[in-house]
């Protein structure tokens, strides 16, 4: 049986040796994951330091990605940020996400009920990205936005996902998330078991400020993959005066039956 994330996290070096792999098509999309939230406008120094690669190299690329509207350059400032040609590139998967507008009523309705944003997301690599967020008009200290991501070890959100793949590329997930942060797995153990005896039992897991002590995460996961990942649900509520009881009692369940009624709806849960 083939893995289904077997390339997905094969090592730079071994992807060099196939002659299937276009090490300058890698490097393009090296050179765009540099750009983040917090790292927004970026010079070829930069780039270059930060991939380790060479100025002349890094200009090619830049010059490249400008030229076709993935990066756009700022004539004062010789530097770049990321250009809209990649958002009409993410379009049509986005558009094609048929569970984001089946889910558009429930997620609405949820949002209103829990005053908070209500998500989808699913797995990019070793983090969490959301590809649908409803906001409910107040202001509760959570904005997710589509594309924003997430750790997968320390949000219910990530431990969703993680319950909802099989067990053997659990194994494998879990073991690339060692090789990068083995303390951090450590410490995750017991609430990630926690949040999956949760889910087994109820349908879905709470996270008390795993991520953000000012945040309760409930996520559910989705029996509904695209590509090599589940999806999963989740709703964020302000820690601060939270009833625990009403998080447990009330909004889980509820989040739990949106979801057994999506996957009927979908074709892929129990009648």
């Amino acid at each position: 049986m083939v893995d289904p994330i077997r390339y997905e996290f094969e090592s730079r070096s071994l992807l060099n040796e196939m002659p299937q792999f276009a090490t300058t098509v890698a490097h393009g999309f090296d050179v765009l994951r540099c750009f983040t939230a917090s790292t927004p406008v970026l010079g070829n120094k930069e780039i270059a330091d930060a991939l380790g690669f060479s100025r002349p190299t890094v200009s090619r690329l830049t010059f490249t990605l400008v030229s076709l509207g993935y990066l756009s350059r700022d004539e004062k400032t010789q530097k770049y940020c990321l250009g809209p040609a990649l958002l009409s590139l993410s379009y049509p998967f986005l558009a094609n996400l048929s569970i984001r507008w089946m889910a558009e009523h429930d997620l609405v309705e949820l949002s209103q009920f829990a005053s908070g944003p209500v998500s989808i997301g699913m797995r990019d690599r070793l983090q969490v990205v959301y590809v649908e967020t409803v906001h409910d008009k107040g202001y509760n200290g959570a904005k997710p936005d589509i594309g924003s991501t997430r750790p997968l070890l320390r949000t219910a959100m990530g431990h969703a996902l993680l319950f909802g793949h099989s067990e053997a590329e659990r194994h494998r997930l879990l073991g690339l998330l060692a090789d990068e942060s083995p303390e951090e797995v450590e410490a995750s153990k017991r609430s990630l078991d926690q949040s999956f005896e949760q889910i087994s039992r109820a349908g879905f897991c709470v996270s008390y400020g795993s991520w953000r002590s000012d945040l309760i995460g409930i996520a559910a996961p989705v029996n509904y993959r695209v590509g090599a990942s589940p999806l999963g649900i989740n709703i964020t509520v302000p820690a601060a005066g939270a009833d625990l009881a009403w998080v447990n009692e009330t909004l889980g369940p509820r989040l739990s039956f949106l979801v057994r009624n999506l996957e009927q709806r979908l074709g892929v849960g129990e009648p």
